[in-house]
C-alpha cells in the first residue's frame, strides 16, 4: 500500500497521530474514536515512510485478540508474507516479556523452555508451601496469598520489600515474606514463571545485564502501546526502560476508560505522562464514530463529573438517535422480564447478537439468564470457561508439558495417576520425598525410586511404564516430530483417551481432545503453543466468540472493547453501581465506578437502556434499593423514563416471582 493510501480516510487528529515524529506522543483516544485504525496506520506508516524493518518496531497490546487484529491489518495493508509478518514484534506485555526472556533465560539461571503457570497452578504451589511451612491464617488463604504475590509483583515488590503497609501484623509479615521467598525458590527449581515474573524478570535481567537492555533499545527504534491507561507499575517501568534511549514512544489510551485499578492499573501513569516525557505531543481523538448523539451526550455529561481526568469532549456528526430508556423495575424478576421481552420484541425476527446485557457483578446474571430462558432467547455468557481451561484439555496439555520439560512438577502431579494407574497418594509422597533428597524434579525422584526399589513391584512397574512413556514422547518432540504425533502417542499409550467412556459428556471430551490436536497442527511449534495456552486469556477468545445469533451477557469489565447496536445496563442502584466496596470513603473509587458506567454506556451504538429495581433479593430476603446517584448526573433531555409495567400490590404478601411471571407464549425454539 502506498503512503497516500495509508493516510487516506483519516480525520485531522488521526492523521497527526499517525505521522507525528520527533518526540513522545500521547494519543487520548475517546471511546469509539478510531484508536485501532490510528495504531495500525502508524505502524504501517513507520515501515513505509521511515523505511523501518518490521522487527524494528515494538507494538504492545493488552489482549491477544487486539494483537492478532493489529498484525492482520498491517499484513493486509503492506501485503506482507507470513515470514515477514512473524518478524513483527506485536503482542501483549506478557507475551513480549516471555519472548525476551526465552532469548536470555540462562542469564537469570533458567532454561529457555521454562513453563508459564496459570493462576490455578500458582495456587497449588502456594497451598503446598503453606502446608509444608505450617503457616496458619484464617484470612490469608492460599488463593489470597497467590493473588497477593501477583499484585505485589505488578507493583514491583520483591519479598524483602514488604512492610506493615502491606501486611499489618508483624508476625504475619515475617511469615508471608518467607512464604513469598519459598514460592519464588520453588518456581526457579521447577523452571517455571508466573505472569508477574514475565515482566519483573525482564527488569531484573536489564538491571543485572544492562548490555541486554541496550541491545533491545537499539533494536526497537519505535515503541507503540495500546490501552495505556491500563498499565500497572511494572508494565510502565518495562515500557519506559525500552523507550528511554530514543524517546520514540507513542501511547494510546483514554483516562476515562481506566477501570482496572483492582488488578493494579495506575491511572496516574497517563496523568503524569508529560512529567516523565517533557516534550510530549498530546493529540486528542474526540470524534466518535460509534454511538448516536443522545448516548454520547449523556455519557459525556456523566464523565465530566470526574475531576481526575484529562480534558476532552467527544462529539459525533451522526444522528441524534432515540432517547435512552430508563426503566424502573419492581425487582430483579421484573427487570429480567422487561429486558428479555424488549429483546424479543426488537430482535425476535432478526439477530439476537445485536443485543448485550451488561452487569456490574457476575452474580446478577442468574436472574437475567432465567428471564432469557423463559423467553427461549439464545445467549452467551462472555467470560465463561475457556476451551484451554477444560479439565480434559488441561490433562492432555499436562502430558505434553511434562514431555517437553521433565522439571514440570505440576504437570507430573496432575497426570501421574490420571487415568488411574495405582500410583496413589502414598506413592506420590514417596516420590516427592526422594525428589527433595536429591534436590531434583519429580521425574528424577521417580527414576531414583525405581532404581532403589523403594516401592512395591506392582507400583514400580506402573511407574516405570509412566517414566518410559514420558521419555519416549520427549524423544519424539526433540527429534522434530510434529507435536500432535506426541500427543496422539501420549493419549493412547497412557490410556487416557480410552478412559473416556461413551456417555454424551465423555464423547464431548473426546471432541475437545480432537480440537486440541487441530490447534497443535495449525500452530507453529510446541513452545509457542504452550505459551499461548496460558497467555491467551482474552474474554472473547476461543469458546467466548461473539455469535450473531446470541444475546451477549457480560460484566461491564469484560465488555470493554466491544460494541453492540443495543445495550441494556441492569442493576443501576446504590451499592451495585457504584459498588459499596469501591466507594466507601474513597473518592478515587467513586470516580472509577463512574468510568465503569461510562464504558458501559459507550458500548451502545443505537439504543441504550438503563435499568434499576425498587428492591433486590439479598440473602433470601428483599431489601429496598435506591437508584444509582449516577442517574441524576445524566441530561434529562436524553432520557425517556418508563415506570412499572404491571400493577402489583405493595404489601407484605407480595410475591414478586409469582406476580411478575410473564404469560406463557408459543413460539419456536432457536
Amino acid at each position: 500500500m502506498a503512503i497516500q493510501d495509508i493516510l487516506s480516510n483519516l480525520n485531522k487528529p488521526q492523521l497527526e497521530a499517525v505521522t507525528a515524529r520527533g518526540s513522545a506522543v500521547m494519543v487520548l483516544a475517546g471511546a469509539g474514536s478510531g484508536k485501532t485504525r490510528v495504531l495500525t496506520r502508524r505502524l504501517a506508516h513507520l515501515i513505509t515512510a521511515d523505511s523501518l524493518y518490521p522487527n524494528q518496531i515494538l507494538a504492545v497490546t493488552f489482549t491477544n485478540k487486539a494483537a492478532r487484529e493489529m498484525r492482520e491489518r498491517v499484513m493486509e495493508m503492506l501485503d506482507l508474507d507470513i515470514v515477514t509478518a512473524r518478524s513483527l514484534w506485536i503482542g501483549t506485555f506478557h507475551g513480549m516479556g516471555a519472548r525476551i526472556l526465552r532469548m536470555n533465560a540462562e542469564k537469570l539461571g533458567y532454561d529457555s523452555n521454562f513453563i508459564i503457570l496459570d493462576s490455578s497452578e500458582q495456587e497449588r504451589i502456594v497451598k503446598k508451601l503453606v502446608a509444608d511451612l505450617h503457616f496458619q491464617s484464617t484470612f490469608w488463604t492460599p488463593k489470597k496469598l497467590a493473588n497477593a504475590f501477583s499484585r505485589w509483583k505488578d507493583d514491583g515488590l520483591a519479598p524483602d520489600d514488604l512492610t506493615t503497609d502491606h501486611i499489618r501484623s508483624l508476625g504475619e509479615l515475617e511469615q508471608i515474606s518467607s512464604l513469598f521467598n519459598h514460592y519464588q525458590d520453588e518456581l526457579r527449581r521447577t523452571n517455571s514463571m508466573d505472569f508477574g515474573d514475565l515482566l519483573a524478570k525482564c527488569l531484573e535481567l536489564w538491571q543485572k545485564h544492562p548490555e541486554t537492555l541496550d541491545n533491545f533499545r537499539s533494536r526497537f527504534l519505535h515503541v507503540l502501546v495500546d490501552e495505556y491507561q491500563d498499565t500497572n507499575r511494572v508494565q510502565y517501568n518495562w515500557m519506559r526502560q525500552i523507550a528511554e534511549g530514543h524517546g520514540n514512544l507513542c501511547v494510546v489510551g483514554d483516562d476515562d476508560q481506566s477501570i482496572y485499578s483492582w488488578r493494579g492499573a495506575r491511572l496516574d501513569n497517563i496523568l503524569r505522562f508529560e512529567e516523565d516525557f517533557p516534550k510530549t505531543k498530546i493529540i486528542r481523538l474526540e470524534q466518535n464514530y460509534r454511538s448516536s448523539g443522545n448516548i454520547l451526550k449523556a455519557a459525556s455529561q456523566l464523565i465530566n463529573h470526574n475531576t481526575g481526568r484529562m480534558e476532552k469532549t467527544l462529539w459525533t456528526d451522526g444522528e441524534k438517535g432515540p432517547q435512552i430508556v430508563r426503566y424502573q423495575a419492581e425487582d430483579g424478576v421484573d427487570e429480567g422480564r422487561f429486558v428479555a421481552q424488549e429483546i424479543f420484541r426488537q430482535c425476535g425476527h432478526g439477530r439476537f447478537g445485536n443485543a448485550a446485557i451488561l452487569v456490574r457483578a457476575s452474580r446478577q446474571t442468574r436472574a437475567i439468564e432465567e428471564a432469557l430462558n423463559r423467553e427461549l432467547i439464545p445467549y452467551l455468557v462472555v467470560g465463561g470457561l475457556r476451551f484451554m481451561d477444560r479439565a480434559e484439555v488441561k490433562d492432555a496439555v499436562a502430558y505434553l508439558r511434562l514431555a517437553y520439560s521433565s522439571r514440570d512438577d505440576l504437570a507430573f502431579e496432575r497426570i501421574i495417576n490420571n487415568p488411574k494407574r495405582k500410583i496413589g497418594p502414598s506413592a506420590l509422597a514417596a516420590i516427592q520425598e526422594r525428589a527433595k533428597e536429591c534436590n531434583g524434579s519429580l521425574m528424577e525422584g521417580s527414576k531414583h525410586i525405581i532404581a532403589e526399589k523403594r516401592l512395591g513391584p506392582a507400583v514400580r512397574k506402573k511407574l516405570q511404564e509412566f517414566v518410559d512413556m514420558i521419555d519416549e514422547a520427549s524423544q519424539m518432540l526433540s527429534s522434530d516430530e510434529h507435536p500432535e504425533s506426541a500427543l496422539d502417542y501420549l493419549l493412547d499409550e497412557s490410556g487416557y483417551r480410552e478412559s473416556l467412556n461413551n456417555t454424551e459428556r465423555e464423547i464431548d471430551k473426546r471432541g475437545n481432545l480432537d480440537e486440541l490436536r487441530t490447534l497443535l497442527v495449525q500452530g507453529d511449534d510446541l513452545p509457542g503453543f504452550l505459551e499461548r495456552a496460558v497467555l491467551d486469556s482474552d474474554p472473547n477468545g476461543e469458546n467466548g466468540n461473539i455469535d450473531e445469533d446470541k444475546v451477549v451477557v457480560s460484566t461491564l469489565h469484560a465488555a470493554k472493547g466491544l460494541e453492540f447496536p443495543m445495550v441494556f445496563l441492569v442493576g443501576l442502584e446504590e451499592n451495585l453501581l457504584p459498588h459499596k466496596m469501591a466507594v466507601e470513603g474513597n473518592e478515587a473509587g467513586l470516580e472509577e465506578e463512574r468510568r465503569l458506567l461510562y464504558v458501559g454506556m459507550t458500548r451502545a451504538k443505537e439504543k441504550l437502556y438503563l435499568c434499576h429495581a425498587k428492591r433486590r433479593l439479598m440473602y433470601n430476603r428483599y431489601e429496598p434499593a435506591l437508584p444509582s446517584r449516577f442517574l441524576k448526573e445524566l441530561p434529562t433531555e436524553t432520557i425517556e423514563v418508563k415506570g412499572m409495567r404491571l400493577s402489583v400490590s405493595s404489601g407484605a404478601s407480595f410475591r414478586p416471582g409469582a406476580a411478575l411471571r410473564p404469560p406463557r407464549r408459543n413460539f419456536r425454539k432457536f
